[in-house]
């Protein structure tokens, strides 16, 4: 049996990600009429770093509890249940903006709750800092891994 392996690995220059690829050829004999054969395999991959996926994974969880605790305090759910649950979580995660802006009543007792919306913003803004620092740590490790 001969293997032969040959890799090519790329680096993109615009620092979001490399990719790779590695081509496999076997060439065998077959046990029963002795013939040769040969198969053949590509393995690519390109994309994201893992811990990429994983900071907009978070990102995603954290704006979208938060914008369930604006939309259900908007529509004035009550405080039992999922809506309870989603309270207190969007409660902790909006705190340290609860107080810059005031809480506002809508029409019918309903509460726009600003610290949500700041909250928001201001963790999807990090999350995108966050995100870019994985990003250049990521190509520089495979420029590295590369030369």
């Amino acid at each position: 049996m001969t293997d032969t392996q040959v890799q090519d690995r790329v680096v993109s220059d615009n620092g979001q990600s490399y990719r790779g690829v590695t081509n496999t050829t076997q060439t065998m004999s077959d046990p029963v009429t002795g013939a040769a054969m040969r198969s053949s395999s590509t393995r690519t991959w390109s994309g994201q770093s893992p811990w990429l996926g994983i900071v907009g994974l978070l990102a995603a969880i954290v704006l979208v509890l938060l914008a369930m605790d604006f939309v259900l305090h908007a529509a004035g759910a009550a405080n039992v249940g999922f809506a309870a649950f989603i309270f207190s979580v969007g409660s902790a995660l909006a705190s340290p903006f609860a107080g810059i802006f005031k809480t506002a009543s809508a029409a019918g007792g309903n509460l726009i709750v600003w610290a949500d919306l700041l909250a928001i913003v201001v963790y999807a803004l990090a999350a995108g800092l966050v995100g870019k620092v994985v990003s250049m740590i990521v190509d520089s490790a495979a420029k590295r891994a590369a030369a």
